[in-house]
């Protein structure tokens, strides 16, 4: 008798992991399926003559934007030294 009741509790415990189980794995392969594509697409970028061109534009005009802004400090500096040097003599 307890190994019929042990059965009779197996059933719907199987019977409702099986779907789960399957669901797991469906995800799983999409995961998959989604990380070979975004590797693949990486790959591609890489190898792309204009994606690199880019990259080497994009750093060349941060260098010059950096190079402005010293620039425009060093600038700031003088006229706030001449400023005080005007009013010192006025």
């Amino acid at each position: 008798m307890q190994i019929e009741g042990v059965i009779a509790l197996m059933i719907p415990v199987i019977a409702m992991i099986i779907p789960i189980v399957a669901i797991l794995t469906k995800h799983q392969k999409e995961m998959a399926d989604r990380y070979a594509q975004n590797h693949m697409m990486g790959l591609q970028s890489q190898s792309n003559p204009e994606v690199t061109q880019l990259r080497e534009e994009m750093r060349m005009l941060r260098e010059q934007l950096n190079q402005q802004s010293i620039l425009l400090d060093d600038i700031r500096t003088q006229n706030n030294n001449l400023q005080e040097r005007v009013s010192e003599n006025a």
